[in-house]
């Protein structure tokens, strides 16, 4: 009897470790997310990769990918350094390089990339949403995609400069709000 219940546990052991394999040879058994954006389903743009589905984990090769558009347009419609890894770049760390914005009531991050990704590629977008671009990207859909005047409207009243100078200039007026509230309390 014992016999039987050792084999019987070898048995299982070896389907459920095999099965694992197979899953592994045939792609269902996966230990990491692929990012993949969902498909529209339906009507003009059905087929398409739907931007509205770009997650903060993205990276920019990811949509590079997906949505056909070149790094050197996110980088440069996002602000990112010339020395920045592009590819691996994330979208929710665009948050914590323009985090000072959400002060003034304003917001770059992964909604901008999905706005600036839905734009680029003529794909339709929700512009009720307060969903801001920095100036360098609404440049690049100004040249590059076919916007309609009430998108041009909506870039031009949700753009952001983020220029050195105007990023300088943000931190000045920080540290003399400080100065002047310590003046203030002395």
């Amino acid at each position: 009897m014992k016999m039987k219940s050792i084999s019987i546990a070898i048995i299982i052991f070896l389907i459920v470790f095999s099965g694992i394999e197979l899953a592994k040879i045939t792609g269902y058994w996966r230990t990491e997310s692929l990012k993949i954006p969902i498909k529209i389903k339906t009507g003009e743009f059905a087929g398409e990769y739907n931007p509205e589905d770009i997650r903060g984990s993205y990276r920019f090769s990811d949509i590079a990918k997906y949505f056909e558009i070149p790094l050197e347009d996110l980088q440069k419609a996002f602000g990112l350094p010339a020395d920045e890894d592009v590819a691996n770049f994330q979208c929710k760390e665009l948050k914590e390089i323009y985090g000072y914005l959400e002060e003034e009531g304003k917001e770059i991050g992964t909604g901008s990339v999905r706005l600036f990704v839905a734009l680029y590629k003529g794909l339709p977008y929700d512009l009720s949403e307060d969903t801001c671009l920095p100036l360098p990207a609404v440049e690049i859909l100004k040249e590059r995609a076919n916007l309609s005047d009430e998108q041009i409207k909506y870039l031009e009243t949700h753009s952001i400069d983020i220029s050195e100078d105007s990023t300088t200039k943000t931190e000045l007026e920080k540290e003399e709000a400080t100065v002047e509230k310590e003046d203030s309390d002395v």
